[in-house]
């Protein structure tokens, strides 16, 4: 992961617990848990090299409102409805042919879309 691939209030692992980017640094970023209230001494920074991107699943997709419409095709298709189109083929999510691997961008491509929503995770 790169810093250059990070925005603040994106959702992240550290250590394995889901995270929130509180600011993002040339090497590293800010943190913090999203159950607890937040706080500038909540915060907690650590190197690139030990965050990891959240991959979205399904099960990310449904607890967001998305709603699953199979394609009967070869493979494992599917078109998802929900703020915005999503497209599926086997385990690759998609919109508009841009690849979308990890919850961050979703994020991304929500707010580009000026679309305010927290996800769950």
């Amino acid at each position: 992961m790169d810093c250059k691939d990070l925005m603040i209030y994106d959702y992240v692992k550290y250590n394995g617990v889901t995270k929130i980017v509180d600011a993002v640094y040339l090497y590293s970023v800010s943190v913090h848990d999203p159950s607890e209230e937040w706080s500038i001494s909540e915060a907690k920074t650590y190197s690139i090299d030990d965050i990891e991107p959240i991959e979205l699943t399904e099960d990310i997709l449904v607890k967001n409102g998305w709603r699953k419409e199979p394609i009967t095709i070869d493979g494992d298709y599917a078109n998802w409805h929900g703020e915005i189109p999503i497209s599926q083929a086997e385990d690759e999510f998609n919109y508009a042919d841009i690849e979308l691997r990890y919850a961050h961008q979703l994020q991304h491509l929500l707010r580009l879309w000026g679309i305010e929503k927290e996800l769950t995770i």
